[in-house]
């Protein structure tokens, strides 16, 4: 009777041993071989099914992009710069149709900033931004309505508002900056030349 006792303890911690040591997820809550506690096969914390730590599907980490370049400035405001200028940045003002219809070039010395905001303001017309940081806010029906933003080698954004109009048929082109939209409506600018840029971010 000892002896089966005996025979039966060994069996029963075999198997117990033998459970421990099956797989490699212990502690990982998800279906896959690793332990960082999701679902994909990579290494990493995230389930786009690549190596970085971010959330996109590509291979970079999104933490690549330089600091933009510090804008030189001039003695004075550029006279394009109708909301003026603060700390070299320069305000490029459109109000209702003010500026459709046509070309808006960012003065080359300084980071822009354009504001688009009411019926048409922009419409239809092109922004060139220079290769510093610029930016570009758009609100009402057709604020920018087919825009395009031609971004520089710096960071670049759109901002739609939340006119449901305020930025349907826009384009934006991404330079080698972060490149980037967000909208509080249900228009969006299409996103073109994402591989150029370091970072690019879509609504």
């Amino acid at each position: 009777m000892k002896t089966v006792l005996q025979f039966l303890s060994l069996a029963l911690l075999a198997v117990i041993a033998n459970g421990c040591g099956s797989g490699s997820d212990s502690g990982d809550v998800g279906a896959d071989a690793d332990t960082d506690g999701d679902t994909d096969g990579d290494t990493d914390a995230d389930t786009d099914g690549d190596t970085d730590a971010d959330t996109d599907a590509d291979s970079d980490t999104d933490t690549n992009c330089p600091a933009d370049p510090v804008p030189p400035g001039s003695s004075g405001c550029p006279g394009e710069c109708t909301g003026g200028c603060a700390e070299n940045v320069c305000t490029i003002q459109c109000g209702p149709g003010d500026c459709n219809d046509g070309e808006i070039d960012c003065p080359p010395e300084f980071a822009c900033n354009v504001v688009c905001e009411g019926v048409d303001a922009c419409d239809s017309s092109v922004i060139n931004c220079p290769d510093f940081a610029c930016s570009v806010t758009c609100d009402g029906r057709d604020g920018c309505g087919d825009v395009d933003l031609n971004c520089g080698d710096a960071s670049c954004s759109m901002q739609c508002g939340s006119d449901p109009d305020s930025c349907t048929g826009s384009r934006l082109f991404c330079g080698s900056g972060a490149c980037s939209a967000s909208c509080d409506g249900q228009s969006s600018p299409d996103m073109n030349d994402c591989d150029a840029s370091c970072a690019c971010t879509p609504c």
